[in-house]
């Protein structure tokens, strides 16, 4: 029988969904004010356990309402929290499995802020309404000092672990545990009548409830009931809960009502912690897979992490004492506040609310359109900010490098182990800044590349049906370093030889075409001996698929998909539609195939036809001397409201493999490596999926779309198990299956890359996390010397700094007052050691440090180096102070 039931009130955070975006910011700063009004009214009025209390579950809206709050408000916030009226819960916003490491990390910087700024007291942490989060979460969450987590999922559309409620001890992948709480719907305390002027439904609910939680063995005999304001979705504070739980504890009855904030809740948790299991698993979302309603721009988000990581790099890595007696780019300080704004632009994109509640059924409306907007301009700030930041960064490089010609382009790879880059080149990342005003400084390329409005527009950035341009020949780059190239080394690719062959190889593979429908119809590993494409799956290689509901005359398509229940209960009804309708459809014709035939590379374009998208643009690009193969696509969508998907499938030859996808460091196997009843039918990946069945495996790098299928389609299937019947990828590139917040249609283009890399012997983590690195930065990030040089104090080739590699990953490499400060990851089962060395920075001194970069022990620099142990899936995170 329960003693205790623990009411925990909050606003329930949608960035969106019943208001615009910035309608929502000034509205959190509203619900905060009114929460410190109740605080203060019913401090006095009624008994501590009844008291009013609230919950800031995110932290973005608090930072909101600090901006503009009065020192006298803050004092008022400063006392409640203190005091146990208010807490301070540490997630920035309800965020989806979008989020790597490094992400998750600065959505977490502002705990450290409110800790230090004002003295709260951060140590829970919660999310409501999304399905799950990565498994890497749990690992970071304890890094940062967080001691309990809590989810309260709204199962629309999606489902919790079984059972719930229950409080485990989720096991992270360092194998430390973090408590757990899997709850209620954020929705139970009002569902349950707790809020009522009468204590009538509850009394009626309490008995249905404790056999229920005896059903299902719940461990505790105390409960969370989490609540928010009868309008919803972004309520403001609500005072019924205190006026009940002060009504029905004077009465007597059991249990009791505690109006409580989580801290109360975790701190009585200590006591039973012996009893709680123990569960270990990837707590996968299923609501992701509404992120690809808006594919382009989440396409458009991968890349500018990606963009970010190198601009933070180069920034911070670029000798600063080598910038005396003239100004660098931009000022450190608006640096810093794009940096800043950047990051929290992304961050936000990660936020789980894709638009208004009308967004699929009244998709033209003015809310649609309008929150629609505000979401997808996060992506497109991001994105601008972090081109002005990487350019930035590496023109002030280039002015501190010796050349010999000014239309020498300086060519940057970011990784820590030296490559051979090759592929296309953007025109607006090799134009030197006020290039159509300068008279002699790179001329040749204002006349062989660029309009001037191309530099900014990114127009010139076409790769498809000829309009390839300029592609740089495999080149030798330092690691973490550059080299200079001459403007004549370049390739065009109007100057290729093209013909319409079928069949293509290199030094090690044979690949034949489908030039009746599209595809790669053979894959011939000529060293193993052995056929990659699994012929019986009745696709090719890179198959493109169009899935819709095949009944267009149902008057709401998506409930055959998923029809909820929203009566209150406290059981968790699934809704899901697993023999729903589906119609699958593949291209019907090869409008084009060409043949480009490069010094470094066999390129093939195909040209199809497809009765539903139209005309799609596919790319292969073989290289020569390298064992991986990039596939690209590219196809426009319409304004189709009816519930359609797309895919491009990855049929393998590999019977009894083992299947595992990257959530961030961390390689998850379906079902084995995952919490039970989370999402076991499509999973949000990182970096790369692989196959392996002991003797030979296939690795796909996933640079820039994240949703996947396994073995099959399967969405909807609502598995409970997972059994891989055919080592096939299904690349989920788009759908608008969602029932609500997300978009109805995408208009426009979106493109889609694949990376594949084959290979013989067991599955090797190392092998995968640097193919997927070199597949997210394998475009040749480049710039133009025309920038007026300054010092010239670097040589024309070289190491910035020396860092470990895989299974050691580098997560960020950020500039402070103090120095730089590397964030290491190990990306292994076992103790790693990890060196920082000097190249052509040379390390002086160097600390360890928290996850934020707080100084906790000073490290020995031996041989101008640093070397650190790192346990088995731990981040590290290191600074050091470096000169030319």
């Amino acid at each position: 029988m329960l003693d205790t039931i623990y009411v925990i009130h909050h606003s329930h955070t949608d960035i969106g969904f019943t208001h615009d975006q910035p309608i929502f910011w000034g509205l959190q700063t509203r619900f905060i004010d009114d929460a410190l009004h109740f605080i203060e009214e019913y401090a006095d009025k009624h008994p501590f356990e009844s008291a009013f209390r609230w919950t800031v579950e995110t932290t973005c809206g608090l930072e909101e309402w600090l901006k503009t709050a009065r020192d006298s408000d803050i004092d008022r916030l400063v006392w409640a929290e203190k005091n146990g009226y208010l807490e301070v819960t540490a997630m920035f916003a309800n965020i989806t499995p979008l989020l790597d490491i490094p992400q998750l990390i600065e959505s977490l910087r502002p705990v450290q802020r409110l800790r230090a700024e004002y003295g709260f007291d951060i140590r829970y942490a919660m999310n409501c309404d999304v399905n799950g989060q990565n498994w890497t979460l749990a690992d970071v969450l304890l890094d940062a000092g967080i001691e309990g987590f809590s989810m309260a999922i709204n199962h629309h559309f999606g489902g919790p672990p079984d059972p719930r409620p229950n409080v485990f001890l989720w096991q992270a992948p360092s194998g430390r545990t973090l408590p757990a709480h899997n709850g209620w719907q954020y929705s139970k305390a009002t569902d349950f009548g707790l809020g009522d002027d009468t204590d009538e439904r509850f009394a009626e609910w309490l008995p249905r409830i404790e056999s229920y939680l005896d059903e299902i063995h719940y461990p505790l005999p105390f409960l969370i009931l989490e609540g928010f304001h009868p309008f919803g979705d972004n309520g403001s504070a609500w005072n019924a809960y205190a006026e009940f739980a002060q009504r029905w504890n004077a009465s007597g009855r059991a249990p009791r009502i505690i109006t409580a904030t989580p801290r109360m809740f975790w701190d009585r948790v200590k006591n039973h912690r012996s009893e709680l299991p123990t569960l270990r698993g990837d707590w996968t979302d299923y609501w992701n897979f509404g992120c690809i309603s808006a594919a382009r721009e989440t396409t458009i988000a991968r890349s500018t992490r990606q963009r970010l990581y190198r601009a933070d790099a180069i920034q911070t890595l670029t000798p600063a004492t080598a910038a005396k007696g003239a100004a660098p780019a931009a000022s450190p300080k608006r640096r810093g506040a794009q940096r800043s704004e950047a990051w929290r632009n992304l961050i936000l994109y990660g936020e789980h609310t894709w638009g208004a509640d009308s967004a699929t059924n009244q998709p033209e409306i003015e809310d649609s359109l309008s929150m629609d907007n505000h979401k997808k301009h996060f992506a497109y700030q991001a994105r601008s900010l972090s081109l002005m930041l990487e350019r930035d960064a590496l023109a002030d490089l280039t002015r501190q490098v010796m050349r010999n010609d000014p239309d020498e382009l300086l060519i940057f790879n970011p990784l820590p182990w030296a490559r051979t880059i090759s592929g296309p080149l953007s025109r607006h990342l090799i134009i030197p800044r006020g290039l159509p005003d300068d008279a002699t400084a790179g001329r040749l390329f204002q006349d062989r590349f660029a309009r001037p409005t191309d530099v900014w527009t990114n127009n010139e950035n076409r790769e498809y049906n000829g309009g390839m341009g300029w592609w740089l020949p495999p080149t030798q780059i330092p690691a973490m370093g550059y080299a200079l190239v001459a403007t004549s080394d370049l390739a065009s690719m109007q100057e290729a030889i093209s013909d319409e062959d079928s069949t293509i190889e290199n030094h090690r593979y044979r690949l034949t075409f489908d030039l009746e429908c599209g595809g790669i119809i053979s894959l011939l590993d000529k060293h193993l001996d052995r056929e990659w494409i699994d012929r019986a799956a009745g696709y090719p290689l890179h198959g493109f698929v169009h899935e819709t509901v095949d009944d267009h005359d149902h008057e709401w398509p998506r409930k055959l998909l998923f029809d909820m229940d929203w009566a209150p209960t406290t059981e968790t009804n699934r809704g899901w539609k697993f023999d729903w309708p589906a119609r699958r459809t593949r291209p019907t014709k090869v409008l084009w195939h060409k043949v480009y035939r490069l010094p470094f590379a066999t390129i093939v374009e195909q040209r199809l036809e497809h009765a539903n998208v139209g005309q799609l643009c596919q790319r292969v690009l073989l290289p020569y001397g390298a064992d991986h193969i990039e596939c690209q696509s590219e196809w426009q969508m319409g304004l189709t409201a009816h519930p359609e998907a797309t895919y491009l499938l990855f049929p393998f030859d590999l019977p009894r493999a083992q299947a595992r996808f990257d959530v961030g460091g961390v390689p998850v196997r379906p079902h084995a490596d995952q919490l039970p009843g989370v999402c076991r039918d499509y999973f949000t990946v990182q970096s790369w999926v692989d196959f392996n069945d002991g003797a030979h495996g296939v690795t796909i790098a996933t640079p820039d779309n994240p949703m996947i299928q396994l073995g099959d389609f399967s969405f909807a299937h609502n598995r409970s198990d997972f059994t891989l019947n055919r080592a096939m990828l299904l690349g989920w590139v788009t759908n608008n299956y969602w029932e609500t917040n997300f978009p109805a249609y995408q208009p426009g283009t979106v493109t889609a890359r694949y990376h594949i890399l084959p290979y013989a012997g067991n599955f090797d983590e190392t092998r995968a996390q640097r193919f997927a690195a070199e597949a997210a930065h394998a475009r040749p990030l480049v710039q133009h010397m025309g920038e007026a040089p300054l010092s010239q104090a670097l040589p024309i080739s070289g190491t910035l700094l020396h860092l470990p590699e895989p299974p050691i990953c580098v997560q960020s490499i950020v500039r402070t007052d103090e120095g730089v400060t590397i964030t290491l990851f190990n990306a292994s089962d076992e103790m790693q050691s990890a060196s920082v060395r000097s190249a052509l920075l040379t390390i002086q001194r160097a600390w360890q440090c928290d996850l934020f970069g707080q100084v906790t022990n000073e490290l020995a620099v031996d041989d101008q180096g640093v070397e650190v142990s790192i346990k088995a899936r731990r981040l590290l995170t290191a600074k050091i102070t470096a000169t030319l």
